[in-house]
C-alpha cells in the first residue's frame, strides 16, 4: 500500500469511526459487549498504526454516508477503471455457487499469483506478489455472505442482509501483508482486539 492509499483509507477508516461512535451512543454497555465487533488493524513500517474496532452493527449505519462508491450505475466500483455489473456478478455465482469445492481462477504472470477457490462453505481469495514491493492478501467469505451480498434486486447488492450474516461469524475474514504495511480484519464479541 502506498503512503497516499494508507492515508486515504486511514481517513476513511476516522470517519467510519466516528459515524459507528455516534450511532452506538447510549446504547447500554452489556448490550454493547454481547454484539459482534469488527476489527481492523492496519500497521506500518513508518510508524502510522490505527487500529479501528466497531460494534458490527454500526457499520450498516456508516454504510448510509457512501452507498454510491460501493455501486454505481449497476456497476460494482473495484477501482481505476475496473467496473463490474452487478446482474454480471449475480449470473456467475448462480452458475458456481453449486459447483463445491474447486478452483475457479489460477492466475500466474510476471511474479504474480492469483487464486480463487471454493473449500467447502467458503470462497477463498489469495494473491501473492514477489515482484518488486512483495505484497500477500487473503480474503475468506462465507457462502452465506455471498448469497445475501447477491440477493438484492436488479443492479444493487444487499449490503444490509450480507452483514448480517457476517454478524454470525468469528475470526480472521482479511489479511493483506505488504512489504511496508499490513491490514488484518477480524470479527469477534469483543470490544478491544
Amino acid at each position: 500500500m502506498r503512503a497516499k492509499s494508507f492515508w486515504s483509507t486511514a481517513l476513511l477508516l476516522v470517519v467510519t469511526t466516528l459515524v459507528a461512535s455516534a450511532a452506538t451512543i447510549g446504547r447500554p454497555a452489556t448490550q454493547q459487549a454481547s454484539e459482534p465487533w469488527i476489527h481492523v488493524e492496519v500497521s506500518g513500517d513508518s510508524g502510522a498504526n490505527m487500529n479501528i474496532n466497531l460494534p458490527l452493527a454500526a457499520v450498516t449505519a456508516m454504510l448510509a454516508l457512501a452507498p454510491e462508491t460501493i455501486v454505481q450505475d449497476g456497476e460494482l466500483q473495484l477501482g481505476g477503471s475496473h467496473e463490474v455489473p452487478v446482474a454480471a456478478i449475480r449470473d456467475m455465482w448462480r452458475e458456481l455457487r453449486d459447483v463445491g469445492a474447486a478452483k475457479f481462477v489460477t492466475i500466474q504472470h510476471e511474479g504474480q499469483d492469483v487464486r480463487i477457490a471454493r473449500d467447502g462453505a467458503t470462497i477463498l481469495v489469495t494473491v501473492n506478489d514477489s515482484g518488486d514491493d512483495p505484497e500477500e492478501v487473503r480474503i475468506e467469505i462465507p457462502v452465506p455472505v455471498v448469497d445475501a451480498l447477491l440477493s438484492g434486486e436488479g443492479e444493487t447488492l444487499n449490503i444490509r442482509a450480507a452483514i448480517e450474516e457476517l454478524s454470525m461469524l468469528r475470526g480472521e475474514l482479511v489479511r493483506v501483508i505488504e512489504s511496508d504495511n499490513n491490514i488484518r480484519i477480524w470479527i469477534d464479541e469483543s470490544p478491544t482486539p
